[in-house]
């Protein structure tokens, strides 16, 4: 099976990494994850992680290097996850495609009941820290 290409987006803030909490009608909803989404048709992974920051939190962000690769197969299916560092160009935080948003540290992250594709993002910025 094909996996389903998604991007994600690791949003700093000093410290502190921009983590949000799916809402409760979607898939895997209430969980926490780094922002991003589903790459469309035609659109490149940048592309589309500029498009789901902006339609999600309504942030206008610059898309700069891959940060990570993780793949993980869920029970529906397997996800590549492409993780790229992002800076915010424009724009407040608003819960548009979300339920809620936290600034956290790494270390911090062990706290909150991360999406499992999204561990191995944790464990790499475990180890820049």
């Amino acid at each position: 099976m094909i996996p389903l290409i998604v991007t994600a987006a690791v949003i700093r803030d000093g410290d502190a990494i921009l983590i949000t909490r799916r809402p409760q009608e979607s898939r895997h909803g209430g969980m926490w994850e780094f922002p991003g989404g589903k790459l469309d048709a035609g659109e490149s992974p940048q592309e589309c992680l500029s498009r789901e920051i902006l339609e999600e939190l309504g942030l206008e962000v610059a898309v700069e290097s891959i940060f990570e690769i993780a793949y993980h197969r869920y029970e529906w299916g397997p996800v590549l996850i492409l993780a790229f560092e992002c800076r915010v160009l424009n724009g407040e935080i608003r819960h548009i495609g979300i339920s809620d948003h936290r600034w956290v540290s790494p270390e911090e992250m062990r706290l909150y009941d991360i999406l499992p594709a999204d561990r191995p993002i944790i464990a790499k910025l475990l180890k820049s820290v």
